[in-house]
């Protein structure tokens, strides 16, 4: 049996063509929604960001800013805001995708404006222009509109392994087992993420390795990569039918321990029982304390899920191993941290040889081999027919 969702109950806002039409006779204005707007669109149709039944209204994003909870009481730390450059003239309004289609329609209950830079610092922790969320907050209208939404089940966009939360908690029932671990990631699997899963694999029933896509940072993995990857370790390594992947739709946050913490309300809906949760978990820069996404959790209580707070892993030179500070006495210079950016540093820069401590060899010489051709590999075990190239622009 899978985890309630958070709030008790799974929303479901998506509705049929035909019901869409309908709603929207007599409406005459239109908001278009640019891409981090349509996924969290999405995510609050199909119950992602469940107990929301649409963008937040000031009250509700007043309540989140100030005290990290949702006006009934439940913890929520990121707002879910549909910033706007005007503001519209009707109650009704018409949600456009990037092709001018309508796919939704809004009730507008409340117009605001925000103070951006208690909104920075309040979300982010820093009103620093060197931090990226504080970037993209800057580049955006201040004016807010907040409302329920209901949105075409037709139009949701279809992108490789992603489902709602519907289908996913049918499949872990389905399973049988009792016990179900995410795990949450933007980068290509390491040796660390190894010693993680395999922890996951050893203490509960199933593993869903969740591959966060949506914001399309520069230098990155694109998720093709990643996927591709991800299908290479699971079909080469893991158990059968424990393991699975899911595309975790997200837009550019980089909100540290929040961020964690909304992570954890959207795996909760899906269904997983545990969180794997890592030191800098959703961090960015040097902008959040050592294990402050894991202390959000003793601070704030509401997630029904197990979380996993797991030392970080890291190579020791002398044991020959991954270890974590608790297993293994060595410290400086015999340790190798492992994160997704040396493994895109140690790319670049041809230093192939230092790949050897961070993901294993045969998966290495395949993604030396896709990053040097920026072609398809053409090899049975991992084909990467999909991408040209496997960073975002640099």
């Amino acid at each position: 049996m899978t985890v309630p969702a958070y709030g008790g109950q799974l929303v479901d806002l998506t509705i049929s063509d035909e019901e869409l039409t309908d709603r929207l006779k007599g409406v005459q204005e239109a908001v278009p929604l640019v891409k981090h707007d349509l996924i969290n669109l999405i995510n609050i149709a199909v119950g992602c960001y469940s107990p929301l039944h649409g963008f937040m209204t000031e009250e509700e994003y007043g309540s989140v800013i100030s005290s990290n909870r949702l006006p009934e009481g439940l913890n929520w730390t990121i707002p879910i805001l549909l910033n706007v450059k005007s503001q519209p003239k009707e109650k009704m309004v018409a949600l456009t995708n990037t092709d001018g289609d309508p796919i939704a329609v809004l009730e507008i209950q409340s117009t605001f404006e925000l103070d951006k830079e208690k909104f920075c610092l309040k979300t982010f922790g820093t009103v620093s222009n060197d931090h990226p969320g504080v970037q993209n907050t800057l580049k955006t209208p201040a004016l807010c509109i907040g409302g329920p939404i209901y949105m075409s089940k037709s139009r949701i966009e279809e992108h490789r392994y992603f489902c709602g939360p519907q289908q996913t908690r049918k499949w872990l029932a389905q399973t049988g087992g009792k016990t179900f671990t995410a795990f949450s990631t933007r980068n290509i699997c390491h040796l660390g993420h190894e010693y993680l899963h395999n922890f996951a694999l050893e203490t509960t029933d199933i593993l869903g390795i969740n591959i966060i896509t949506g914001a399309q940072i520069k230098g990155n993995f694109i998720p093709d990569v990643l996927f591709d990857t991800y299908e290479y370790i699971l079909s080469s390594y893991y158990p059968k039918d424990r393991c699975f992947i899911n595309n975790l739709r997200l837009p550019p946050i980089y909100g540290g321990p929040k961020e964690a913490f909304l992570q954890a309300i959207v795996l909760q809906n899906y269904g997983f029982s545990h969180f794997i949760v890592g030191r800098d978990h959703a961090g960015i820069g040097g902008y959040y304390p050592q294990y402050a996404s894991q202390q959000i959790f003793s601070d704030l209580a509401d997630i029904g899920m197990k979380i996993l707070t797991i030392p970080e892993p890291r190579f020791c030179k002398i044991c020959k191993k991954v270890t974590t500070e608790r297993t293994c006495k060595h410290i400086g210079e015999n340790l190798r941290l492992m994160n997704g950016r040396d493994v895109r540093r140690l790319l670049l820069e041809r230093r192939y040889d230092e790949l050897k401590t961070i993901i294993r060899k045969d998966l290495q010489e395949l993604v030396i081999k896709l990053f040097e051709d920026k072609t398809d590999l053409g090899c049975d075990e991992l084909s990467m027919e999909r991408p040209k190239q496997i960073f975002y622009d640099l």
